[in-house]
C-alpha cells in the first residue's frame, strides 16, 4: 500500500471509529431515556440487569450507525482533503478522483462484508440474550419452558407434516399427533394418534387412525385403527420438534432459510420472513453504497465543511431508511417482490451514487 493511500485510508477509519462510537452512544442514551427509564419504574429493575440488556441491544445499535458512519466518514475524509486543497494537488499530480477514493470504496466494501459476518455471528445470539434478559428478567415473565413446547407444526422430507399439540423435549413424547402426507397440495393420507414416541428405530404412533383420502372419480378413501404404529417415512427429529419459535433478527441467514421452506410446506405466510432475508445482505452493502455517494459529494470543495458535510449525512441518511422501512412494509403487504422491496434503498442510492461519481470532477 502507498503512503497516499494510507494516509487517505487512515483518515477514513479513525473518522469512522469515532461517529460509530459517537452515533451508538446516541442511539443508546435516547433509548434509554425514551424506554429504558420507564422500564426501571414500571418493572423495579436494577441497573446491573438494565446495563446487560443494554450491552446485548449494542451490536444492534452499532450495525444501525454503520451507514450513516460510512457516509459522515466519508464526507469528512475527503471533504478535508478538498478543503485544504490537497484534493487539487494530487489530481495535478495525475490522480483521478476514483484513484484517490479507491482506499476508502475498497474499504467500504470490505467493511459491508465484515458488517454481514458480524450480524451473522455475534448480533443473532446478542439479540437471542437480550429478548431473554427483556422477558425473564426486567418484565419478570415466566419464561418461555423448554421442556414442554405447544402447537407442534414441523414440516419433513416426502411431504410429511408432523402436528402436535404438546411435545415434551425431555421425554421425547408428543401427544395429540395429526400427520399429514401432501402431495401436490393435497392431503392423500392422515395419521391421527393419542400420542407418538421417539425410538431406536423412529417415531411409533400410540392408538390412533389412519385416514387415506381419494378423488371423487375413485370413490372414498380407507379408514384403519391401530395401538401402535412405525412410521418409517417420517424424516423429523426431536430436535427439530424441540425448535423454540424466534424471530428472524435472532437467527442466521441460512437457518431463516430453512424456516422459510418449512412454512412453504405447511402454507404459512412466509413474505416478511423474505424481505428479513434479503435485508440480512442488502443492509450491510448499503455501507459501501453510501460510500459510493460520499466520495463525488466531498470532493466538491464547497460541499466540504465539517457543518455542511454533517448536515447532508443526516439527510441522505433520513431518506435511505426511509426508502428502508417504505420498501419493508411493502414487501410485508405483498406489494414489491421480497427482494425488490429488501433491495430499494440500495438500487435508489447506487443508481445516484454511480451518476455522481460518473459526473464528478475527475
Amino acid at each position: 500500500m502507498k503512503i497516499l493511500d494510507r494516509y487517505i485510508l487512515g483518515k477514513f477509519l479513525a473518522s469512522l471509529s469515532a461517529t460509530i462510537a459517537a452515533f451508538s452512544l446516541i442511539v443508546l442514551v435516547v433509548d434509554f431515556v425514551e424506554r429504558g427509564w420507564r422500564m426501571i419504574e414500571r418493572y423495579d429493575v436494577g441497573l446491573d440487569i438494565m446495563a446487560w440488556y443494554y450491552v446485548n441491544y449494542m451490536p444492534f445499535y452499532i450495525i444501525l450507525a454503520f451507514p450513516v458512519a460510512m457516509l459522515v466518514s466519508t464526507l469528512f475524509s475527503i471533504g478535508s482533503l478538498a478543503k485544504n486543497r490537497e484534493l487539487d494537488v494530487m489530481k495535478a499530480s495525475g490522480l483521478s478522483l476514483y484513484r484517490i477514493s479507491a482506499p476508502i470504496l475498497i474499504s467500504g466494501f470490505v467493511l459491508s462484508i465484515a458488517v454481514m459476518i458480524f450480524a451473522e455471528f455475534v448480533l443473532t445470539d446478542c439479540e437471542r440474550r437480550k429478548n431473554e434478559i427483556k422477558t425473564t428478567h426486567i418484565e419478570k415473565k415466566a419464561p418461555m419452558s423448554k421442556v414442554v413446547r405447544s402447537d407442534i407444526k414441523v414440516p419433513g422430507e416426502g411431504g410429511w407434516i408432523i402436528l402436535a399439540q404438546r411435545y415434551n423435549i425431555n421425554t421425547e413424547k408428543a401427544e395429540g399427533v395429526k400427520i399429514h402426507h401432501i402431495v401436490e397440495n393435497r392431503i392423500i393420507k392422515t395419521y391421527f394418534a393419542e400420542r407418538m414416541i421417539n425410538s431406536d428405530s423412529g417415531w411409533i404412533l400410540i392408538r390412533g387412525a389412519a385416514q387415506e383420502f381419494s378423488d371423487s372419480l375413485s370413490g372414498p378413501g380407507q379408514y384403519t385403527q391401530f395401538d401402535t404404529l412405525w412410521t418409517p417415512f417420517l424424516t423429523q427429529t426431536p430436535e427439530m420438534l424441540a425448535e423454540l419459535p424466534v424471530s428472524p433478527r435472532e437467527i442466521d441467514f441460512f437457518e431463516l432459510l430453512r424456516k422459510i421452506k418449512q412454512k412453504l410446506i405447511i402454507g404459512e405466510p412466509v413474505r416478511k420472513d423474505w424481505v428479513e432475508l434479503y435485508l440480512k445482505i442488502t443492509f450491510p452493502f448499503a455501507n459501501f453504497i453510501l460510500v459510493l455517494i460520499g466520495a463525488p459529494l466531498a470532493a466538491n470543495p464547497r460541499r466540504s465543511g465539517p457543518s455542511v458535510g454533517f448536515g447532508l449525512s443526516i439527510i441522505i441518511s433520513f431518506i435511505f431508511f426511509v426508502l428502508i422501512r417504505i420498501g419493508q412494509s411493502l414487501g410485508n403487504n405483498g406489494k414489491l417482490p421480497p427482494l425488490l422491496a429488501a433491495s430499494l434503498g440500495d438500487i435508489f442510492f447506487l443508481a445516484v451514487g454511480i451518476v455522481m461519481l460518473y459526473k464528478a470532477r475527475k
